[in-house]
């Protein structure tokens, strides 16, 4: 197997009075591993350690255990990068619907997280572009009738001549002197024998998560934002839909004859990038995606005792609604709720809902789009944790300020002994029921529907009495 990246060549300048420019601007792509991930066969891959899918719980294992990996070698939070989730039918999708899907899953998954020295941005890029897909297709059939394998194309092109020969000088990203400004165009993966089915994850698990001989220039190649780790230029975000920029051409080319294999067939992939100016004179053609809808991001964060969780998508086709689900254990999800879909419209929209009553740990959500035909798109899994901020002098309770109708919990231990009452600043009490929900909340329901106003929660707690104030609209 061999994997090569092409980045533009620049001048080994050192200029001591721009490190911290250069570092503000490597703050927004993600730090490189400190070692290849190994996988294990047959769970992650049909030929240890590389991979080698011939399945889609093979991808899911191993891009899961690589994030796990990344958390660990980088001192990330555990679990910050999500879990990748298949969408269904994906095992139906083309090539180029299966490589945008899995390098904007990549993407996204590092948006906001901060390797050590500011947030990452996590932007998708925009999708398969005609014309770019058509340059890497060509390069791929080169190869494979030349007998060879690297960056070198017909007449001795560069990757970064045929990414300016694929589109009028106009419409590519140009400075002040007319120069090209992306500084990375091209990845390519080579491997001897294995299935042929999921070529293409192979090569984008090698080139993000298997690249430490290459110094890790495929990866950053896969997710450079407006800058990599190197410091290479990337994408200036000025091409609507704002938000995800970024042409991606995927080139495949599999079959037997090719030398470099032998006997064993040949599986070859090449991966082009480019970015478009903003000029409306130009014309591009984007791939239809597979999937009803492009998120921007997928976020959660605690505020006070809720989590509200916000998306954004870059374009609706089709769409119905959004499901929202909810886990302690990251495997049993149950569904809080669902927000409605704008439906088909090519404009950036803003989606939030609040959970009210969190669980105390680990929270783990999910959203499923499911478009008009009943066709799901499944999202990664976010975490957001939630403190256990009870006291031996107080008590903790949420939702607060509640609905008439609506149940609160208290944050009180199974392991002692609990009588709550509910009264109003007179002093009447209103009865209520009380059930446990797990090990650290009760659930209190009034019997009879409270008047608007300030209540308090008097909790007996093994005998000694606390008390906290509670707000019903």
């Amino acid at each position: 197997m061999k994997l090569f990246l092409y980045p533009k060549p620049s001048l080994c300048l050192l200029v001591v009075l721009f490190q911290l420019y250069v570092d503000s601007l490597k703050a927004q792509a993600p730090a490189n591993l400190t070692a290849d991930v190994v996988l294990t066969a047959t769970t992650e891959t049909d030929f240890a350690p590389f991979a080698f899918f011939s399945s889609t719980s093979q991808i899911a294992a191993a891009f899961n255990k690589a994030r796990r990996t990344e958390e660990t070698q980088l001192g990330l939070a555990a679990n910050s990068l999500g879990t990748l989730v298949l969408p269904a039918g994906y095992a139906a999708f083309t090539d180029n619907q299966r490589a945008v899907f899995l390098i904007n899953a990549e993407r996204q998954a590092r948006a906001g997280i901060n390797y050590g020295s500011g947030p990452v941005l996590g932007k998708p890029l925009e999708g398969i572009e005609t014309a770019l897909d058509n340059t890497a297709q060509g390069h791929a059939d080169y190869l494979f009738t030349t007998n060879t394998f690297g960056h070198t194309g017909a007449d001795g092109s560069t990757p970064f001549q045929r990414v300016e020969a694929t589109y009028p000088a106009n419409c590519l990203q140009r400075n002040g002197s007319g120069n090209y400004t992306m500084g990375r165009a091209e990845n390519a993966y080579q491997s001897c024998g294995g299935g042929a089915t999921f070529v293409v994850e192979q090569a984008i698990f090698s080139w993000l998560y298997q690249d430490l001989g290459s110094a890790w220039g495929h990866r950053e190649t896969v997710l450079i934002q407006n800058v990599d780790a190197s410091g290479f230029s990337g994408f200036n975000d000025d091409r609507s839909p704002a938000g995800n920029e970024g042409f991606l051409g995927i080139g495949v080319k599999i079959g037997t004859g090719y030398t470099p294999c032998g006997a064993l067939p040949a599986r070859l992939v090449i991966m082009n990038i480019a970015d478009p100016s903003s000029s409306a004179a130009c014309t591009f053609s984007i791939e239809n995606s597979a999937l009803p809808v492009s998120l921007t991001f997928w976020k959660g964060h605690l505020e006070q005792n809720t989590v509200k969780l916000e998306w954004e998508t870059a374009w609706e086709k089709n769409a119905d609604y959004f499901l929202i689900q909810h886990s302690t254990d990251i495997e049993h999800f149950n569904s809080l709720g669902s927000v409605k879909s704008k439906g088909n419209t090519a404009q950036r929209q803003a989606y939030a809902f609040t959970d009210e009553t969190p669980a105390l740990g680990d929270n783990y959500y999910r959203l499923i789009q499911i478009d008009t035909d009943g066709v799901r798109q499944t999202s990664r899994i976010i975490s957001v944790h939630r403190d256990n901020n009870a006291s031996v002098n107080g008590l903790s309770a949420y939702p607060n300020p509640i609905n008439k109708s609506i149940p609160f919990r208290l944050l009180i231990d199974e392991a002692v002994s609990t009588d709550v009452h509910l009264v109003d600043v007179l002093g009447v009490e209103i009865p209520v029921n009380q059930s446990r929900i797990n090990k650290q909340e009760l659930l209190i329901q009034p019997k009879m529907q409270p008047s608007a106003g300030i209540y308090f929660i008097i909790a007996y707690i093994n005998g000694k009495r606390h008390f906290t104030k509670l707000m019903i609209n």
